[in-house]
């Protein structure tokens, strides 16, 4: 009975949705965290292709 119940002990910690209880090392991110990050990447994108400073093409050398 011992041994089931430490084996039960040791899943629930393994799926614990707190990721810093089970001592993973990186938490899980919370809900909308990735929506965000995406949203400010594209964002980033989309200023750094409209913005009017001259970016260097590949291959071309400015000194």
């Amino acid at each position: 009975m011992a041994g089931a119940r430490r084996r039960v002990e040791m899943i629930n910690m393994m799926c614990s949705t707190d990721s810093a209880v089970a001592g993973r090392p990186n938490p899980m991110p919370r809900r909308g965290q990735v929506k965000v990050a995406i949203v400010l990447g594209l964002l980033h994108s989309f200023s750094s292709i409209f913005s009017p400073t001259p970016r260097p093409r590949a291959g071309v050398h400015l000194s």
